[in-house]
């Protein structure tokens, strides 16, 4: 059964939002998802490699991160955002169809701020979404330990 989401509201966050993401479907839905907030500029890097280029030149506000994706690991990006001087502050929650807690804590320990899985909530993504353009980091832990606030339900 399709659950009904909530258009974001007008007036909503504002923000540049780096989705490293391979699956055009996956991207597509996160634009889509975005795009009752006008404020809110999503741009999509198909791979890790164009993502940390993007995420140099850009300085997004948020970055939403595959962990796997075709040229490099989730986990290999992220230590490479954490490295380096122009991209160590950024926010990063890792998206994933991983679930286990050695993925999950694995992402952390490279840096991930929060580690959402798919399928996508759509609710809790646009929820989260706006929590961390406001600077709050939805879903952040420090046990990483799957909680429900980390793992994403099914839809």
């Amino acid at each position: 059964m399709a659950e009904a989401v909530a258009a974001p509201a007008a007036g909503g966050p504002r923000g540049l939002l780096l989705y490293i993401e391979d699956n055009p479907v996956n991207a597509i839905l996160v634009q889509q998802l975005l795009a009752g907030w006008p404020d809110v500029e999503v741009v999509v890097a198909p791979t890790g490699g164009e993502g940390l280029v993007q995420a140099r030149q850009l300085r997004p506000d948020l970055v939403l991160l595959d962990m796997n994706l075709p040229d490099m690991g989730g986990v290999d990006v992220l230590r490479k955002l954490r490295s380096e001087d122009a991209t160590r502050g950024l926010r990063v929650i890792a998206l994933s169809a991983a679930t286990l807690q050695d993925d999950i804590d694995a992402a952390k320990a490279a840096g991930a701020d929060a580690y959402w899985t798919k399928p996508i909530d759509f609710v809790q993504v646009l929820q989260g979404v706006e929590a961390a353009l406001s600077g709050r980091i939805p879903g952040a832990q420090t046990q990483g330990q799957a909680t429900p606030s980390v793992l994403m339900k099914a839809v």
